[in-house]
C-alpha cells in the first residue's frame, strides 16, 4: 500500500487562541466528552475520575480540559452534568482557570492527601457514593484507598484500557498539533546533523536539540542519544540520560527525539556517523533497519494486523540481528499499545488478529543490533494510518546521516 508524503507543517497562527493560549475547539472537546460518556455507558459507571500530572506521556487531564497540570490534579466527569476540575497547587489555580475549557475549576489542595480527601468530598456531595465510579490515569494507591474508604458503597472500575483505545486514533484537529510537534523533531535532527563535532560531550547535544523549538512553545518529551566508536562499539541503544562521553571522529551517534506541542508529539529516530563513512557492519545494520521500516510501513493501512507487521519484522532475525527497543508502538499524548517487538523478542501486547483502525498514530522504529548487543542503529518515524496507506509525519531524510 502506498505511503502518503508528509503534509505541510501548520503554523501556530492557524490555531484558536484564548487568553493567549492554544484552545481546542468546542466541537473537538464535545467529541472527546461524548466518547468518554459512551465508555461510561458501556461499562455502567456514573462518573469518571481523571487523574494526571507531571509526565509528558501522561496527558489525560490535558486531553479533557486543555490545561496541562504540573502536579497531579483531578477532573471529575459525571455521565450527566458538568465536569469539575480540581487543580493543585494554589498558585496553579489562576492559570488553570485561564486555560481550561472547564468552567468549574476549584482548588485541589496543598498536598496529595488533602486533594484526595477533597475529591472524595466532591464525589459524595454529587451523590456518587453507592454508584459506579470509573478512573483514568495513574491514580495513586493512597488516593484510591482514600476514595474507597470515604465512598465505601461505590463500585470502582478501571477505564484506562478503553481510554487508551480512544487516544490511539487522532482526529483532524489533533493532527494539527501533532504535525507542529513533528516539525520541531525534524528541525532538531537537522541541528544535530549540522552541529555535532568531535570534541563535544554527548550531553552537549541536548542544547542543539532544544534550541530549535524553545522559542516556539515546544517542550522536550524525550531526546535520547548514544555515541560509540564504530571500530569498537559498546552501546546498541540510545541512553535516556546523557553521559559525559566525548564524541570522536569515527563514532556512530543514534538519537530518538519527541518534542511536544500542547500535549501532542511526533517521533523521529536517526543514526549519524561522525567524520567518517559507516563501517561495513554499521552499513549492514542500517540497511536492515531501513528494510524493516520499509517492509512494515508498506503494509500500513486501516485493518492491517499485528500479525502482518510481525511477519514483516522477520527480515531482522533472518539477517542474523535482533532488536533492543520496541519496534512499533502507538503514540501521541501517551505511549500506547499495541506494542510490538519481534517474535523472537517477546512478541506483542496484542494478538496477531488485532486490526489497526484508521486514524491510528504509531511509531515504527527498528533498533537493529548485533546478537552480542554491542552495536546498533535506529531509524524511524511517527506515522498516521489512513484507509489506504499511512501519512509519514516526519520529513527529514532517513539515510545514514553524516556529521562533521
Amino acid at each position: 500500500m502506498p505511503r502518503i508524503d508528509k503534509l505541510p507543517t501548520p503554523s501556530q497562527d492557524s490555531l484558536s487562541s484564548v487568553n493567549g493560549f492554544p484552545r481546542y475547539s468546542e466541537a473537538e472537546m464535545q467529541r472527546r466528552y461524548d466518547a468518554l460518556r459512551r465508555v461510561m455507558d458501556d461499562v455502567g459507571t456514573d462518573v469518571a475520575v481523571v487523574c494526571g500530572g507531571t509526565s509528558g506521556l501522561e496527558t489525560s487531564v490535558l486531553y479533557f480540559t486543555n490545561w496541562a497540570p504540573s502536579v497531579e490534579s483531578y477532573l471529575v466527569v459525571p455521565r450527566q452534568g458538568d465536569p469539575v476540575l480540581l487543580a493543585r497547587l494554589w498558585n496553579h489555580l489562576p492559570d488553570a482557570r485561564l486555560i481550561s475549557v472547564v468552567e468549574d475549576v476549584r482548588y485541589g489542595g496543598d498536598t496529595p492527601v488533602e486533594q484526595a480527601e477533597n475529591v472524595a468530598d466532591l464525589l459524595a456531595s454529587m451523590g456518587f457514593d453507592g454508584r459506579g465510579i470509573g478512573w483514568i490515569g495513574p491514580l495513586r494507591a493512597a488516593d484510591m484507598t482514600t476514595l474507597q474508604r470515604r465512598l465505601a458503597s461505590a463500585t470502582f472500575t478501571d477505564l484506562n484500557a478503553a481510554y487508551q483505545d480512544l487516544r490511539l486514533v487522532k482526529s483532524e484537529e489533533e493532527m494539527v498539533y501533532t504535525r507542529i510537534a513533528a516539525g520541531f523533531n525534524d528541525a532538531a535532527v537537522a541541528a544535530m546533523e549540522a552541529g555535532i563535532r568531535p570534541g563535544m560531550r554527548e550531553y552537549e547535544i541536548a542544547k542543539l536539540i532544544e534550541d530549535v523549538y524553545l522559542d516556539q512553545r515546544g517542550v522536550n518529551l524525550i531526546h535520547f542519544t548514544m555515541s560509540t566508536p564504530m571500530s569498537d562499539p559498546r552501546v546498541c541503544v540510545p541512553h535516556q540520560q546523557h553521559p559525559d562521553r566525548v564524541v570522536q571522529e569515527g563514532d556512530v551517534v543514534v538519537t530518538e527525539i519527541s518534542t511536544t506541542f500542547w500535549g501532542y508529539a511526533g517521533q523521529i529516530l536517526r543514526s549519524f556517523t561522525v567524520g567518517a563513512e559507516p563501517t561495513p557492519l554499521y552499513r549492514d545494520l542500517h540497511a536492515v533497519a531501513v528494510q524493516a521500516y520499509d517492509d512494515i510501513t508498506g503494509l500500513l493501512r486501516a485493518g492491517v494486523t499485528v500479525g502482518e507487521l510481525l511477519e514483516a519484522a522477520e527480515v531482522i532475525d533472518k539477517a542474523g540481528y535482533s532488536i533492543w527497543d520496541d519496534l512499533v508502538h502507538g503514540f501521541g499524548g501517551a505511549y500506547l499499545p499495541p506494542i510490538l517487538r519481534t517474535r523472537q523478542t517477546r512478541g506483542a501486547t496484542h494478538p496477531d488478529d488485532y486490526a489497526y483502525p484508521t486514524g491510528t498514530v504509531l511509531v515504527v522504529q527498528p533498533n537493529v543490533i548485533t546478537p552480542d548487543a554491542r552495536a546498533g542503529v535506529q531509524v524511524g518515524n511517527a506515522l498516521r494510518i489512513t484507509d489506504d496507506g499511512a501519512e509519514v509525519l516526519q520529513e527529514h531524510p532517513m539515510g545514514f546521516l553524516r556529521c562533521a
